[in-house]
């Protein structure tokens, strides 16, 4: 298959899979030590440099959604850029090209104190099938590679803001994974998991 129908068939598969399953985003093997959560490992922790929220939104060039205060105070906003943009990962034992976007930030306490961040992100554009991105992140690794979510067992698939969603939980954190709006969203949180879908449910 040529990269240009590769991409259309990516584009047709990830369209028909919508409507069963969360497209899972290209990425490297999440490392808890250096990423903000399992989805999001184009870029670290320590790269969110704080912006405003207009900078933020024209970097991200994606409509983003944000919390009311009814539920919470936005602290701050931050964006990550990732270095090099463009990378080659490895996927199901193949080196496939992957341009990746700016991240934004915004950082929430709610009002029972807990905290709340939502990510923001442009699908990366990787030059394979959509089926190849949910085999590297839900199938059996090839021997030699790590895992899509690392040492994380695989999510929870369900539906999140009306839409196919990813759920990861261990006792700390929880984190969600959805696409809305043209765009990437994660968050996380250390509220339990009650309130953190009320949270969810409260975005606009």
């Amino acid at each position: 298959m040529t990269i240009r129908l590769r991409i259309v068939a990516g584009v047709l598969i990830g369209s028909f899979a919508a409507g069963i399953l969360a497209q899972v985003p290209a990425g490297l093997p999440f490392d808890a030590s250096k990423h903000p959560n399992p989805i999001v490992t184009w870029v670290e922790s320590k790269n969110f440099k704080t912006a405003t929220f207009a900078e933020a939104v024209a970097q991200v060039a994606m409509d983003t959604l944000s919390l009311s205060q009814d539920e919470g105070r936005r602290e701050s906003v931050e964006v990550a850029n990732p270095s090099p943009g463009r990378q080659r990962v490895r996927m199901l034992g193949e080196n496939v090209d992957v341009t990746f976007y700016p991240v934004m930030r915004q950082n929430y306490k709610l009002k029972s104190g807990h905290s709340f961040v939502l990510y923001t992100f442009r699908f990366p554009r990787a030059l394979t099938a959509a089926e190849v991105l949910n085999g590297v992140a839900f199938g059996r690794p090839v021997r030699g590679e790590t895992p899509r979510f690392g040492s994380v067992p695989v999510p929870d698939r369900i539906e999140i803001r009306g839409t196919p969603g990813l759920y990861f939980e261990n006792p700390k954190q929880r984190s969600a994974y959805w696409f809305e709006l043209g765009a990437g969203h994660a968050a996380t949180t250390d509220a339990p998991k009650d309130e953190f879908f009320e949270v969810l449910d409260d975005l606009l």
